[in-house]
């Protein structure tokens, strides 16, 4: 337990106050955080050595979900005042159901398994692989402190069948002209592809060089083309659309007067698909569109693919 609380010292979670729970963490945590003159003081890592430092908050978890139960840990970790900055702690109970998730809290409920990773990968899954012995994996993953893109590695490990993780980041920022595209006959994973070959070419290219990429309208593909707004929601490439630049996204409205871009401005890092009618610039009919938008540095990417209309479906099976 001493090693616990050097922990929670060293990760800056020393004074704790959880509420919704029937008592009070603080004082059984500051009861046993003042070690006695006969304590050997152990050095703990610092966020210097980040792998060290991300075994020892997971490890940290495990020792108060050890000493105070299921409610008391899933509180504490599931507020969002508890991130440290890019290092947060999720949990996930014995059927590997989300029960915390600071950064992204509508992930509570969901199967971890079901989660994919930012690519498309089946990261989830990797995760809930891990043990008592612990694992590491690696995936693209939104770093809450940059606000961008980066790849993660994550350190998981089981303790009375719940699952602990956190993480850390390193920079992300590959030549798009080496990034895999899938084929369009996976309408998703190749919407999901053309974004992240987009996200790329604002790394490597900035903003502008970016932007009058995807306004020029020999990069519209059939009925696939990237649209980008500012950190305001304000657009700075539209190809179909020119007369959207320096717009709010979130005044577009659809054929059927629905808000589709409220709707899409909802998108955060995680990324967020959205159902909608909307022209489509390879047929010029207005069709259903699936669109995947995700906020990247502030700025939102998006793409999507159109499925046919109820008529053309019904005709399709006659």
């Amino acid at each position: 337990m001493r090693n616990f609380l050097f922990i929670l010292l060293i990760a800056g979670l020393a004074v704790i106050s959880v509420t919704g729970c029937e008592r009070s963490m603080q004082k059984p945590i500051m009861d046993v955080a003042t070690p006695s003159e006969t304590d050997t003081m152990t050095e703990m890592p610092t966020m210097d050595d980040p792998e060290a430092f991300t075994v020892a908050l997971v490890q940290a978890a495990v020792e108060l979900h050890i000493a105070e139960g299921n409610e008391a840990v899933v509180t504490y970790y599931h507020n969002p005042a508890n991130m440290q900055g890019q290092w947060y702690v999720v949990i996930t109970d014995e059927n590997d159901i989300f029960v915390a998730h600071p950064f992204a809290p509508t992930f509570v409920g969901r199967d971890i398994k079901d989660i994919p990773s930012i690519d498309g990968t089946s990261e989830g899954a990797n995760i809930a692989m891990a043990t008592t012995d612990g694992r590491w994996t690696e995936y693209l993953w939104p770093n809450p402190e940059t606000n961008k893109l980066e790849l993660k590695r994550m350190w998981s490990i089981r303790n009375d069948g719940y699952l602990f993780a956190s993480g850390y980041y390193e920079p992300w920022s590959p030549d798009p002209a080496t990034l895999s595209i899938a084929s369009q006959d996976d309408p998703v994973a190749f919407t999901r592809d053309i974004i992240l070959e987009a996200i790329a070419r604002y790394e490597t290219e900035g903003v502008e060089a970016t932007a009058a990429y995807y306004n020029d309208p020999a990069n519209i593909d059939g009925q696939w083309y990237v649209f980008i707004t500012d950190e305001n929601d304000f657009f700075v490439a539209h190809a179909p659309k020119p007369n959207f630049i320096g717009t709010d996204l979130k005044d577009v409205i659809g054929p059927d007067g629905s808000m589709v871009g409220v709707e899409i401005a909802k998108a955060t890092g995680v990324g967020l698909w959205i159902e909608y009618l909307w022209p489509n610039p390879e047929t010029g009919e207005n069709e259903q569109k699936r669109t995947w938008a995700i906020r990247h540095d502030g700025y939102l990417f998006g793409s999507g693919y159109y499925e046919p209309a109820a008529a053309d479906a019904m005709a399709e099976s006659n």
